[in-house]
């Protein structure tokens, strides 16, 4: 095992480099959003519209993204991730209006899905260990608000220097480039062939003898809370700024540095989170107070707006927003839905790109009115995904103690198989 690990560590780290420029990629156009208004001489609607081409693009290509990985490989179908991240930087800064922004936009969409399709399955077949695959699965959720501290600040002293904001588009290009020229010269892990006749020998058992759970109930509440926990944090980093700045709160640069401090938070969540789980905490009590917590944050920010309370609620909404609540959220429907798991995470995962393709586009609808509407949306989002995390614990409960009457006669039934 130490002899595999040492092997795949160049590998880990590269695919680790890809999600540092993908959590960049979804900041990085609301970030330039008065850049991008000025280049393309276009409102924010439009711009944000711009924004909303990243879901779409993810929504498109996402069954054959994962078709792509099955037939043609993990490598290849990072390589194509990696340059389509490429095609959209380099895109953006050579468009002339927001409809060729929303071609490129596109881009980091397919990137996204891509990616997704082709790391995770990577790090399980690198690390077949149960343990270890988890942890290093979590990680990239560290990588990606890695990406999301460092971007703002480079935003931030490139406005205060008056330097081209156009730079940081190029040096992500280049640095995708060559991590790009590094992956291709590493070996990957061989795909697997799992043999499931136990397992589906278990299933068939607890299928025939355990409660069963309701898709239309759980299942649903589920993909509530996936597409609610993303607006969640998605609408946060991308408005939070506009926000502080329309309360006259902070000067634009300065409320750039807010989503830094709610990457911090994001940074620190993934391992605290990590940890609790670890202790033997229901992933689905966390899932309850993390998403009432972050309705609290949101509507005291909303209610009692100063610098200090922005910062708290920015940290906040990193950790129990962006900390690793949707993986717990895929991890539990992938326990109570065992069968066809490609199918099911592919639900919860589209639940999520409907998010990001509709979200900005409804939100800057409502900046035409009023910033202080899109955080009353948030609130009211929020707020529905802490009914569905509700439902979620009640109804897991529920299905697993039900299971737990029949845990002897499974675990008698494995030791036959085995």
């Amino acid at each position: 095992m130490e002899t595999t690990k040492k092997n795949y560590t160049p590998l880990i780290g590269s695919l680790y480099t890809n999600f540092i420029f993908q959590g960049m990629a979804a900041i990085i156009l609301s970030q330039n959003l008065n850049a991008l208004m000025d280049s393309w001489q276009a409102t924010v609607q439009q711009v944000t519209l711009v924004i909303s081409g990243i879901g779409l693009g993810r929504v498109l290509i996402l069954y054959f993204a994962g078709y792509f990985s099955d037939k043609f490989g993990r490598k290849k179908t990072v390589q194509l991730g990696i340059i389509s991240y490429l095609i959209f930087f380099l895109g953006i800064l050579i468009s002339q209006n927001y409809l060729q922004g929303l071609f490129f936009a596109l881009f980091a969409g397919f990137s996204n899905a891509f990616l997704d399709t082709s790391t995770y399955p990577t790090l399980m077949e690198a690390y077949p260990n149960e343990k270890d695959n988890s942890s290093l699965s979590v990680l990239n959720k560290a990588f990606i608000s890695l990406g999301q501290f460092i971007l703002p600040l480079l935003t931030r002293f490139m406005l205060n220097h008056g330097i081209y904001y156009g730079l940081v588009f190029v040096g992500c290009a280049l640095g995708l480039f060559l991590n790009l020229l590094y992956i291709s010269k590493l070996g990957f892990p061989e795909r697997a062939e799992v043999d499931e006749s136990a397992s589906q020998i278990v299933k068939e058992e607890v299928n025939a003898k355990g409660k069963q759970p309701l898709f239309k109930i759980e299942g649903l509440a589920l993909l509530v809370f996936s597409f609610t926990c993303v607006s969640t944090f998605n609408i946060f980093i991308l408005w939070v700024p506009s926000f502080a700045e329309s309360l006259n709160l902070m000067n634009h640069s300065n409320s750039l540095v807010l989503v830094s401090a709610y990457s911090i938070g994001s940074f620190a969540s993934v391992f605290l989170t990590s940890l609790i789980v670890k202790r033997g905490v229901a992933p689905t009590l966390l899932i309850v107070w993390c998403t009432f917590i972050s309705l609290f944050l949101l509507i005291g920010m909303t209610l009692f707006p100063s610098v200090p309370m922005f910062l708290l609620g920015s940290i906040g909404i990193g950790v129990f927003a962006a900390g690793g609540i949707w993986q717990l959220g895929l991890a539990v429907l992938l326990e109570l839905f065992s069968k066809g798991k490609g199918r099911i995470t592919s639900y919860y995962s589209i639940a999520t790109s409907v998010s990001v393709m509709i979200v900005p586009y409804i939100t800057g609808q409502l900046e035409k009115i009023n910033v202080s509407l899109i955080f009353g949306l948030n609130i009211v989002l929020t707020a529905i995904g802490v009914v569905a995390a509700v439902i979620i614990r009640y109804r897991y409960k529920k299905v697993m103690s039900e299971w737990e009457a029949i845990d002897k006669e499974i675990v008698d039934l494995k030791g036959i198989v085995d």
